[in-house]
């Protein structure tokens, strides 16, 4: 398996610049952090979903948009604009500046405009991707768990995707 895409986008000065951003942000933040292992959890856990329910997806588009589905979390800290908003404008500039082919690129940005909400509506990637971004959480042994906002329906109580 060949990732050109998701390679391109991992040595993009402006996504590295980014993600160092992100780890500054939240270098003391108590919950799930928004970090290069948040990120490839997301799209592993998304690719075994795809294999258990026969669902044909292309590797890189979802390591792609696993990469940048939380990258617009910087924006959220500067602005209080909502995560996935920013991801996808953040997503869109990035993926132009790497030449992503159009049909890639409206896909990767599907999936993370979809990353948030609930699964009705929505295409069967955009549901496991959805589910994958949650799966990769382990809130069974946060040690954040009292404080944490998530509905209960988000939440990863046991291990298993």
């Amino acid at each position: 398996m060949k990732l050109e895409l998701t390679n391109k986008i991992l040595k993009d000065q402006r996504y590295r610049s980014l993600v160092n951003e992100l780890e500054m942000l939240e270098k003391d933040r108590i919950f799930c952090g928004h970090d290069i292992e948040h990120f490839l959890n997301v799209a592993r856990i998304a690719l075994i979903l795809c294999q258990e329910k026969g669902i044909e997806a292309d590797s890189d588009i979802i390591y792609a948009a696993a990469l940048l589905h939380d990258i617009g979390r910087v924006e959220e800290y500067r602005s209080g604009t909502p995560h996935d908003k920013a991801s996808a404008v953040i997503a869109e500039d990035i993926l132009t500046g790497i030449n992503c082919p159009g049909e890639m690129k409206r896909e990767i940005i599907s999936l993370i405009s979809a990353h948030r909400t609930a699964e009705s509506g929505k295409t069967e990637l955009e549901k496991v991707f959805f589910r994958a971004d949650k799966k990769s959480r382990l809130c069974f042994c946060c040690k954040a768990q009292a404080e944490c906002n998530w509905p209960e329906y988000k939440r990863n109580n046991e291990i298993g995707v």
